[in-house]
């Protein structure tokens, strides 16, 4: 019996050291995972793999506006953003570069629809030879093209050896090919050269008329504007009187694209900030790089206090059953309160019924203001409490959703709802 107890308190103390090894080489392991990479290095996978992302990864609902970001060479009529990146492509990869190296770009193009049409060519080196250019083309966000087409097309088989890329222009218009390098090959017979020719061809890439080439800084042209058709697809504008693009056309279509998440009803106030083409069919169409929700770039609201005072504090500014914009009440409290939208003052509710801001707006730009604002616990209700006036949002959980706006000393208590 005492033997047996010796040697069970001899493997206790052996898994005891083996456990307590263990423990240190995972905390170890933990740490050198932790361990921030040096100052200038790239901190995740993820940041590799969002610089190098192929074009079969991109978003179904990819933009024009973010390809110019990722700095894809994109051409909108007679203009083109990142031209830099086209050279470069060109110098790293032709035949003749003094070091030929490997590298990729992407380009996107527009249908006469607005729909993009994404290509990327990939220089891979080879140590046995001069490496292969490879082109995939993607039609899937052709709204247009028949089912069959809707496809990525891949060609992988343009070896480096016979093939440069290159520019070719005439007049205004310039083409973008993947060509043959003549007269460095030899033929031992007629018939291998014509079997080669074949195989082999020259591959036109794109065109593209350019006039003006824009650096990625640049400001693009906008407009505001009402939604006056929507559907999945696409939605016609119409511009606000004043805005340029309206000596155009006073209806304007835009494209969407087959997977949009962007709900556009009729009657919504849009800006529209688009490349600056435009085209001139009917409704016109443009190439839109960024749609948002929004009436104004700037507006103020203008809060007065009541004078002289009296009991009532309360006074309804917009009634929902007075319009099919809102499914709650706006209120005033102890004062009048106006909005002053580009250089013109106007009563708030006159500014809300004629739809030229919007109460969404208003607590949008409200939020962006006071990004640390605290909701009461009573379904969310919450204050934004100006230098002047005070927004309250009711948000409770009988279903109360209404709007105050009041003294810069409101509280949600004052309101006894």
């Amino acid at each position: 019996m005492k033997k047996t107890g010796i040697i069970i308190g001899i493997i206790l103390v052996i898994i005891i050291i083996l456990g307590t090894i263990l423990l240190v080489n995972s905390n170890i392991e933990k740490n050198n995972v932790n361990q921030p990479e040096e100052k200038g290095e790239k901190t995740t996978i993820e940041e590799e793999q969002k610089e190098n992302i192929d074009i079969e990864d991109l978003p179904m609902n990819y933009t024009i506006e973010q390809a110019i970001k990722d700095k894809c060479f994109v051409i909108t009529g007679t203009k083109a953003y990142n031209v830099e990146e086209l050279e470069r492509f060109i110098e790293n990869t032709k035949q003749d570069a003094e070091n030929r190296k490997e590298d990729s770009i992407k380009i996107v193009e527009t249908t006469i629809e607005g729909n993009p049409i994404i290509t990327q060519i990939d220089y891979k080196k080879d140590d046995e030879s001069e490496g292969n250019y490879i082109l995939k083309t993607d039609f899937r966000r052709d709204k247009y093209a028949a089912g069959e087409d809707k496809k990525i097309n891949i060609n992988d088989d343009i070896p480096g050896e016979f093939y440069t890329i290159k520019i070719e222009e005439k007049d205004n218009q310039k083409d973008l090919y993947l060509d043959l390098s003549h007269g460095v090959l030899d033929f031992n017979s007629e018939e291998a050269e014509k079997e080669f020719k074949e195989k082999y061809k020259k591959i036109h890439i794109c065109s593209f008329k350019v006039t003006v080439s824009i650096p990625e800084t640049t400001d693009f042209p906008c407009f505001f504007g009402k939604v006056v058709e929507s559907d999945k697809n696409h939605i016609i504008v119409e511009p606000n009187e004043g805005e340029i693009i309206r000596n155009s056309a006073d209806k304007i279509s835009i494209g969407l694209g087959e997977d949009n998440d962007g709900i556009y009803e009729e009657g919504t106030n849009v800006k529209i900030t688009y490349t600056g083409d435009v085209r001139e069919t009917y409704p016109v169409q443009i190439d839109v790089i960024k749609i948002e929700l929004k009436s104004v770039d700037d507006f103020e609201i203008r809060f007065y206090d009541k004078h002289p005072q009296t009991d009532t504090k309360i006074h309804k500014i917009i009634d929902k059953s007075e319009t099919d914009l809102y499914d709650y009440d706006i209120y005033n409290y102890d004062g009048q309160v106006n909005i002053l939208i580009n250089g013109e003052e106007t009563s708030l509710r006159e500014a809300l019924l004629e739809n030229k801001i919007t109460m969404n707006e208003i607590i949008s730009k409200a939020n962006h203001d006071f990004p640390n604002a605290e909701y009461y616990k009573d379904g969310g209700s919450i204050e934004y409490h100006y230098d002047n006036y005070t927004i309250i949002k009711v948000h409770k959980l009988d279903g109360n959703r209404d709007v105050y706006i009041g003294t810069k000393d409101l509280k949600l208590t004052d309101l006894n709802l």
